[in-house]
């Protein structure tokens, strides 16, 4: 078979450029000469790199190479088309074929060989079949006919599954598995463990060697909504996100959280935050995530505080005054190059220790890559279809069958229920908006969320329950307005708000008369406005300011005296002293927001005034943190070298290995080296090897073997007159040193730097 390098020299320009801008990571750095490049290709973590692309027919490709011992010898394309069964059209694994060589995870087209580093990491069973074993196929499909029914269902069970199973030899499963030892359709491992023969799995699978051949992804659970349900729905999500953040960000800003001291946000805290908003802990934790990305909390030493709090920057104000369509689209684009994974918040790791919001135990640096690989799945379906939950998994699977089922299970779940939080998809599908993000800017995806949007209505339903209902989204004028005056009781497609006592004197300690209140309703309700919202706002407005506080610490003022004795009994029983100055005045010691507290919670009105008699808004207001928003440095793939630049580094590498001259024993290949260094060491002989150093630059040794262990050489370094260690998968060539250079020593050498120790 021919070497890995002499199948690189073999390429041409064109081709060598292709494998290069397929596999990046063998320009870093820049191979020096074609030998270091070949020492490259079959380096375990770059192929493992490289088949991470590949799907699930890729890899049966490959694990049918390896079952056909392709890594030994070459096999026949009609070999393996044969062996993948009429289920694998010649079209279909031609183009696999192909697709496998442009990464140099197979050599040739019409005879397939397969290096070893490939064999590798498929594992050691791949396709789930062991070593051959005695018997022939034809040979074992007689035993197995002949097997009663629970030795027959052993031998299903890991033809099946895992080819290696336990068992207890005094069980009658363990006679069972003695008789199929004795008629070679078993073999032992050890003395409680057996392993299943391949020819044994061959004769079970029949007409299915490696299973059932799956070509195409699956179709099955792709479920058609229709594209403008999908918009729409995915739209009116959005603006509930936003508005849903908008929310936390206050209730940060008005009741700061304190950070814990190994950061992060504390599992209480989450909880509070979300009960205050009556979300889910998950839900809150992927908001403060959010928040912390786009710079709009820090946790901060506030003044007066010996702790620190996660407060709102600065810039949080100019994020509540964006459009909704612009702040979702920073949210969203924040979202997607997010390297944390807010849905480990709450849970637990290794050690069984609780993991919290913003600490670092949730960085996620994959988090990037596999959020737009779950979403480009969706995105390749036509507009307005999606995928049910085990569609997708299924069709996870096939896009990436190297991945652990528990991996993939967690980035689904996380991707998905995230991406529906924030109206990034909508019923399993992607929406047009969310397309526009994973291939445009955030402004174009701003764009297409507005088009999406229904237009906004000035119109709300006031009904007799005190409940006002936006049947849409609100023009934000009406919408401030309302929240200012009434609670928010469920969002939605049909917002509900309620009109209480408490929500009219908000608005009120915010300095709207009751007149303007009166307008607003009468304004804007389709409805009419109940006889019973006028009489609350009028009953509220009637008793709010009639007492008056103010700072003596604290006085009481009113023109009925008769409310100042109430006043007075109130605080009294609450043990607070205020005195009497006047009929109409009172004075107490207690803090004004303290002793307003006290009187309204007995059922007062009272308002807060200051020196000149103006009325105050002693409503808390939002801390603000002052600091320099850092930008979003969103995700990319690492800028790619142009086709000139590789063409020039294909050049340099083709100039340098002409330099070389062709010697026994070189050519990359592993099976090759072994055998080169074996038969030096057996023969006592000095060589020549290349070694690939942790730069990538190529360096030559002059050594006499000792010994070739796995993965490991140990050799005396002639000119030096040390022994030293190599690591075989460095060694890129050998050749037989002549006379000459064995008798040389290390006078008036060059030092040159130790290998890696193996």
């Amino acid at each position: 078979m021919p070497s890995t390098l002499d199948w690189l020299r073999a390429r041409d320009d064109h081709e060598l450029v292709a494998l290069l801008r397929a596999r990046p990571d063998l320009t870093v750095p820049a191979p020096s000469d074609l030998v270091v490049l070949a020492g490259r290709l079959n380096n375990g973590p770059s192929v493992w790199r490289a088949m991470e692309s590949l799907n699930h027919f890729h890899i049966q490709v490959l694990q049918a190479l390896a079952v056909l011992d392709a890594e030994k010898r070459a096999v026949p394309r009609t070999v393996l088309s044969q062996f993948l069964g009429p289920d694998a059209p010649d079209e279909a694994v031609d183009t696999a074929l192909a697709e496998l060589e442009s990464l140099a995870l197979v050599r040739g087209r019409d005879q397939v060989v397969m290096p070893s580093a490939v064999l590798a990491v498929l594992g050691t069973y791949p396709a789930g079949l062991a070593a051959p074993g005695s018997l022939s196929v034809e040979q074992a499909a007689a035993a197995v006919a002949e097997l009663d029914d629970a030795a027959r269902s052993i031998v299903q069970r890991l033809a099946t599954g895992l080819p290696r199973g336990t068992t207890d030899a005094r069980s009658a499963v363990g006679r069972a598995v003695k008789g199929l030892v004795a008629a070679g359709l078993l073999r032992w491992i050890d003395a409680d463990t057996v392993e299943l023969p391949r020819e044994v799995a061959l004769a079970v699978r029949g007409d299915q060697p490696i299973g059932p051949v799956q070509v195409q992804p699956p179709a099955d659970g792709v479920v058609a909504h229709g594209r403008s349900t999908v918009d729409g729905t995915a739209a009116l999500q959005a603006v509930a996100a936003v508005d849903r953040i908008r929310g936390r960000l206050d209730a940060i800003g008005r009741t700061p959280p304190p950070a814990l001291r190994s950061g992060g946000l504390g599992i209480r805290e989450l909880r509070r935050l979300a009960k205050l908003t009556g979300d889910d802990e998950h839900t809150c934790a992927l908001d403060v995530e959010l928040l912390a990305a786009m710079g709009l909390i820090i946790s901060d030493h506030p003044r007066n505080r010996a702790v620190e709090l996660w407060m709102p920057t600065s810039d949080a104000d100019d994020f509540l005054e964006l459009s909704d369509e612009a702040a979702w689209a920073e949210l969203a684009a924040t979202w997607v190059d997010l390297r944390r994974n807010p849905a480990r918040a709450g849970g637990r790791d290794s050690m069984d220790k609780v993991l919290n919001a913003l600490s670092p135990e949730l960085s996620w640096i994959r988090g990037p890559v596999d959020r737009r690989f779950v979403l480009t799945m969706l995105a390749e379906l036509a507009p307005g279809s999606g995928l049910s939950p085990q569609g997708l998994a299924d069709r996870f699977a096939w896009r990436s069958p190297l991945r652990p089922a528990e991996h993939r299970a967690g980035v689904l779940d996380a991707t998905v229920t995230e991406a529906t939080a924030l109206g990034v998809i909508a019923f399993g599908a992607l929406s047009t908006a969310g397309r526009v993000l994973l291939e445009q800017t955030p402004k174009d995806a701003a764009t297409a969320l507005a088009e999406a949007l229904p237009e906004p209505v000035d119109t709300v339903l006031v009904q007799a329950d005190l409940t006002v209902v936006a049947p849409g989204r609100l023009v934000p004028e009406l919408a401030a307005r309302l929240a200012q005056v009434a609670d928010l009781e469920s969002a939605g497609s049909a917002t509900v708000y309620r009109v209480t006592p408490q929500s009219v004197r908000r608005a009120l300690d915010a300095g709207v008369t009751t007149a303007e209140v009166h307008e607003m309703f009468h304004s804007h309700s389709m409805t009419g406005v109940p006889q019973a919202l006028d009489y609350l706002i009028d009953d509220v407005g009637r008793r709010y300011g009639t007492l008056r506080l103010g700072g003596a610490s604290t006085y009481l003022r009113s023109d009925d005296p008769a409310l100042i004795d109430q006043a007075i009994a109130s605080a009294a029983a609450l043990g607070i002293d205020v005195r009497r100055l006047a009929p109409t005045v009172a004075v107490s010691m207690a803090e004004l927001p303290e002793l307003m507290t006290h009187l309204r919670s007995a059922g007062l009105v009272p308002a807060a005034e200051d020196g000149s008699g103006a009325l105050l808004d002693l409503t808390a207001q939002p801390h603000r943190v002052k600091q320099q928003r850092v930008a979003l440095k969103h995700w990319r793939e690492p800028p790619s070298a142009s086709a000139e630049q590789l063409l020039a580094l294909v050049d340099r590498m083709r100039s340098a290995d002409r330099e070389i001259p062709v010697t026994a024993g070189a050519g990359g290949d592993t099976s090759s080296i072994l055998a080169e260094l074996r038969n030096a060491a057996a023969h006592r002989r000095t060589v020549w090897i290349t070694y690939a150093d942790m730069q990538g630059a190529s360096i030559r040794w002059l050594v006499d073997p000792i010994t070739v262990s796995p993965g490991k050489l140990v050799g005396i370094d002639r000119l030096r007159g040390d022994v030293r260690n190599f690591a075989l998968h460095r060694i890129v060539s050998v050749a037989t040193a002549d006379a000459t250079d064995a008798d040389a020593d290390a006078d008036g050498l060059p030092d040159q730097p130790d290998p890696d120790p193996a």
